[in-house]
């Protein structure tokens, strides 16, 4: 009779691991399904995103007023984007920006998804203009962050890399559309 018990109780272990398992999976599959939603929409809604996207200032469509103080940046190993409060659209005007390799200012909305990017050589700019697949809304804040390129001069989310400091920084800043 002890025999049996014992069978039953491992039994019942191995179901509750296996429901265990189960669960776990079915969370990390759901949260890949998202990422990769996310990713094939900055890749197939408006062609995917190579070369430089980016427009310079004399190349900007219209986007309506920009605030006048630039959002605090945050320099990771010289590299840093500054970013002024600005009206919502379908772009983000970048005050400044430092790369020193050819790198990606991507913005992402509060829930962390990437509405745009916008590549560039490693070099300084002023006023240049990333493209958004999503526009900007009046009144919610984002996030201008630095990403490194992987090569292949397409923005993945799952390939490139923020660029971050050894003590965990990450380059980038906050603003509001309004």
């Amino acid at each position: 009779m002890n025999i049996n018990m014992n069978k039953r109780s491992n039994q019942i272990t191995a179901i509750v691991a296996i429901i265990a398992l189960l669960i776990f999976a079915w969370d990390l599959g759901y949260k890949q399904a998202r990422n990769a939603v996310l990713v094939d929409e900055l890749n197939t809604e408006n062609g995917a995103i190579t070369e430089s996207d980016a427009t310079t200032s004399d190349e900007a469509l219209p986007t309506g007023e920009v605030g006048t103080s630039p959002a605090t940046s945050s320099a990771v190993g010289g590299e840093f984007v500054s970013v002024n409060d600005q009206k919502a659209g379908s772009q983000v005007q970048v005050a400044s920006l430092t790369l020193l390799e050819m790198g990606w200012v991507g913005i992402r909305d509060k829930d962390g998804r990437v509405l745009g990017a916008g590549r560039f050589e490693a070099g300084s700019y002023k006023d240049v203009n990333v493209p958004l697949l999503r526009a900007t809304v009046a009144g919610e804040s984002y996030q201008a962050l630095l990403y490194v390129d992987d090569g292949d001069r397409q923005f993945d989310l799952h390939k490139e890399t923020l660029i971050s400091g050894s003590n965990g920084g990450i380059a980038g800043t906050n603003f509001k559309a309004f």
